[in-house]
């Protein structure tokens, strides 16, 4: 608990002034301990930005990963699946999941300095990987899906429009309405489920 507790407040630190601006003492602070119960916790400054990164990465994208397949777990038709879709689909248009998604990237770059960073990562990954393959595996099985189109591949596509929608302001080129945007979301999604 204590443990969670100093990730959540490196995780605000990180949040507030960024990875330069980092305190270890603000940290300390806002989780109500002293710097030397902190460092009982974590080896050093960097060791302690690491595991930070890491549970708010994994935070993300396993609550990502929960977004994506909560709607798939009682799914049994096309008709199912398609309402699925739709609600996925509205739950990933909040803002929260375009900042979670922008974190992402944050992290990613940090990572690449930092092996264990980049090691908890690699299994924050794994454990959203293996959540959405174990939901979406059925869909196949039960025949709800397009033909051509597997359990794998139908994952594929929904993480790449899930995790990866950022938005896009600013590139006059790729502006799009919102209403355009959900339209094209349905229409990809219908099309991958069974006629």
């Amino acid at each position: 608990m204590t443990r969670d507790k100093i990730l959540e407040a490196a995780a605000h630190e990180i949040e507030r002034h960024g990875l330069t601006q980092f305190r270890v003492k603000r940290v300390a602070m806002e989780a109500g301990i002293s710097v030397a119960l902190l460092y009982s916790y974590f080896e050093d400054r960097e060791g302690l930005i690491a595991a930070t990164i890491v549970h708010r990465y994994r935070q993300v994208l396993v609550g990502n990963a929960e977004t994506f397949t909560t709607p798939l777990r009682e799914v049994e038709t096309t008709d199912d699946l398609r309402a699925a879709l739709s609600q996925m689909i509205y739950d990933a248009q909040t803002p929260e999941r375009t900042e979670g998604r922008l974190l992402r990237i944050e992290s990613m770059s940090f990572a690449q300095h930092n092996q264990a960073a980049s090691a908890g990562i690699l299994a924050a990954k794994e454990e959203a990987g293996e959540l959405i393959v174990h939901w979406v595996t059925p869909l196949e099985s039960k025949g709800l899906l397009a033909e051509g189109v597997t359990a794998i591949a139908f994952a594929r596509v929904w993480y790449a429009l899930f995790f990866g929608q950022i938005a896009l302001q600013g590139e006059q080129n790729l502006a799009i309405t919102n209403e355009d945007w959900l339209r094209a979301l349905h229409v990809i999604a219908y099309s991958m489920v069974a006629a």
